[in-house]
């Protein structure tokens, strides 16, 4: 028998992430690793990369959120593309290919204005690529489970208050 996903798990997200680095190895035809380790990026400071190929001269984050971005989702997209930017900075590694790659064309449509403008400015692809339509069903049913967990907490929450 199988314990279900607790209603909040990004569980399903981090297995599409692992489909995203995948077809976009695919679309571009070069090897991904997926989460190669901390890579310095100076001073004893390390960041963390969903995958890179084999000599980090391509960086990829991988976004699964289906739709547009809401809520602090752009902030994590902001998070990534400064990431990324720094990744950049490490003499030697200017030349790198940082890449978001997200899993749905609305979502990327979502990077816009100023953090559009960073991404452009910092040499940050943000490119889409296409997953299986039972991945994108996986994430959307997980997506409108953990709404439902927000929803459930500040229910609770008014009612702990009274």
């Amino acid at each position: 028998m199988t314990t279900p996903e607790h209603p909040s798990s990004s569980l399903t997200q981090s297995r599409a992430e692992t489909e995203i680095v995948e077809a976009l190895a695919r679309q571009w035809d070069i090897d991904l690793r997926p989460r190669p380790g901390k890579v310095p990026v100076g001073d004893g400071i390390a960041v963390e990369v969903d995958a890179a190929n084999s000599d980090f001269s391509v960086v990829v984050e991988a976004y699964a959120r289906q739709g547009r971005l809401r809520g602090a989702q752009p902030k994590k997209i902001a998070q990534d593309i400064l990431k990324l930017a720094l990744f950049k900075r490490v003499p030697g590694r200017e030349g790198t290919r940082a890449v978001i790659a997200f899993a749905s064309s609305e979502a990327r449509k979502s990077v816009t204005g100023w953090l559009e403008h960073a991404a452009d400015t910092f040499g940050v692809e943000l490119v889409v690529v296409e997953i299986s339509e039972q991945t994108r069903a996986e994430i959307r049913a997980a997506q409108d489970r953990q709404v439902m967990v927000n929803v459930d907490v500040v229910a609770d929450d008014v009612a702990l208050t009274d």
